[in-house]
């Protein structure tokens, strides 16, 4: 029982952890962007991508294989473990930091701007830093110690945020190049890194037994193969992203669009990743803390509890990301001007926003998979998520620009969703979703979202500042939420059971008992 309680624990730190790094990593997006603009915007966006790399190597997938490894160790196997897991470890980053130093001319001629090389060889680091970050939190994960990985994660994002928004306000403000901002933004994610290598340091770990070094074939094989398995389904966003950086700025110029505008146009549709980020944010949390209780529920050998928390939980993400998307679509021209100065793009980040519904349910469905040790099932629908983004980007972004680019991401969100869908229905042998429940969530989201469009149409004046976009977009939100949950409790999209892990689900509950009672 005490250890049922710790395993829950833990998984809840972690969740908090996750979550924080989550939200802080969009949010600071925002201020960064006014303060070097869309061009500047487009720059750090174009080498974010190893950086994000570099940090879900270092969180989703190799520290997890080797926290399973080292719970299932004995102490004479335990140092052989972790000594080949740092080495094994130490060659892949020191690989990936020299090729990417290395190649870093090539790899910005092939994103069509040569002056990102100093910061993609700059980026070259954060793979150096990534094999003791990762050793040390798979380490005591493995031993049942979450603190550490939480509050090394914490603070790397802590830290990498101050340093950023320090650095680039700056460099623009002493009349530095916004590519000189960009450097800087790259060198406080560096002492972000720096950062969690000192706050794990600072944790002691058990007395190391003196031991000659072995290593160990087998157990480098299950860190490449399992921990690349967790990382590919991970990194989906990241990956996309990594598409967007080679594609769109060097397809908008090919197709004929001046560099400067090109810089611009993808740094206004870099708006749109914080907004994803964030409004994953709901989905994304109730799969994190779902892994841990399947994962418990299957070890336990109860069948249908693992069954009835997948479920549960595909249904919650279902209704809250279409209600995210949909939502986000009828108040992104107030939210995009209280934001980020301007209504630019509005469009393309709308049809952008459709990600965050395929996303909620991609990372659900990942999530469960993983909960039963399926890794490589949810790589697959990274893999395919990646080969469709890269190729309808090809053919859109030519023809159709940045709304080709939203277009691309969606529908290769989508495309990883029916293959991981179809491969849970195959292993589940049940529907997911009832035609009911499909339509009832689809109306729901619909009439919320019309009639929220249709208020902010005729009460936001035409060409509104940015404080009446923001009391706009703000009351717009909260009439979408409080709109839509009267929509999911009089048609009964969820239960009861899935109302309580909803926020503010238990007042919502007893504000309907009430209301039947008085009937």
């Amino acid at each position: 029982m005490e250890e049922g309680k710790s395993f829950i624990k833990g998984a809840v730190l972690l969740t908090v952890a996750a979550l924080f790094v989550k939200v802080l990593s969009a949010v600071y997006r925002v201020p960064f962007q006014n303060i070097v603009g869309n061009t500047g915007f487009y720059i750090y966006q174009q080498v974010y991508p190893f950086y994000g790399i570099a940090t879900g190597l270092a969180v989703s997938g190799f520290p997890i294989v080797l926290s399973r490894l080292v719970a299932g160790a004995d102490k004479g196997s335990k140092q052989q473990l972790i000594g080949t897991a740092f080495f094994t470890i130490s060659i892949m980053g020191i690989l990936s930091s020299l090729i990417l130093f290395f190649s870093a001319s090539w790899i910005a001629i092939a994103m069509g701007d040569a002056q990102l090389t100093p910061l993609i060889q700059l980026s070259a680091f954060f793979f150096l830093a990534m094999p003791y970050i990762t050793v040390r939190r798979g380490t005591f994960q493995g031993g049942g110690d979450m603190m550490p990985t939480a509050m090394s994660q914490m603070t790397e994002q802590s830290i990498r945020v101050l340093c950023i928004l320090l650095f680039s306000f700056y460099a623009v403000y002493s009349g530095r190049t916004l590519y000189e901002a960009g450097l800087g933004a790259v060198v406080g994610s560096l002492f972000g890194m720096i950062a969690s290598i000192i706050a794990l340091f600072l944790y002691k770990t058990e007395k190391k037994v003196s031991t000659p070094f072995q290593f160990d074939v087998q157990i480098a094989t299950t860190i490449i193969t399992k921990g690349s398995a967790i990382c590919l389904s991970a990194l989906t966003l990241v990956l996309l992203q990594l598409a967007d950086s080679f594609q769109i700025y060097s397809g908008l110029v090919l197709s004929g669009v001046p560099a400067d505008m090109a810089k611009e146009w993808k740094g206004i549709y870099d708006r749109g990743q914080p907004l994803l980020q964030l409004g994953v944010v709901a989905a994304v949390s109730i799969s994190l803390t779902v892994v841990p209780l399947i994962t418990k529920a299957i070890k336990e050998k109860e069948v249908h509890a693992a069954l009835v928390y997948s479920q549960t939980t595909l249904r919650i993400s279902f209704v809250l990301g279409l209600a995210a998307s949909s939502g986000l679509a009828a108040i992104m021209n107030p939210l995009n001007k209280m934001l980020f100065e301007t209504t630019d793009g509005s469009g393309v980040l709308a049809i952008f926003g459709i990600s965050i519904f395929f996303y909620s349910i991609m990372s659900t469905v990942n999530a469960i998979f993983q909960g039963q040790g399926q890794d490589w099932i949810p790589a697959a629908g990274a893999v395919i998520a990646l080969a469709f983004k890269w190729t309808a980007n090809a053919i859109l972004i030519p023809v159709y620009g940045l709304y080709g680019a939203s277009f691309a991401t969606s529908g290769a969100l989508f495309a990883g969703v029916l293959f991981l869908t179809a491969a849970l229905r195959k292993h589940e042998k049940r529907p997911l979703f009832s035609g009911t429940f499909i339509l009832k969530a689809i109306a729901s989201s619909f009439f919320m979202a019309v009639i929220v469009y249709i208020c902010i149409y005729f009460l936001l004046p035409e060409g509104s500042g940015r404080l009446i976009s923001g009391v706009t977009a703000v009351s717009g939100a909260i009439l979408g939420a409080c709109l839509f949950f009267a929509f999911v409790v009089k048609w009964k999209v969820l239960n009861e059971d899935e109302l309580r892990m909803l926020p503010f689900g238990l007042k919502i509950i007893d504000w309907t008992a009430k209301r039947n009672k008085r009937m």
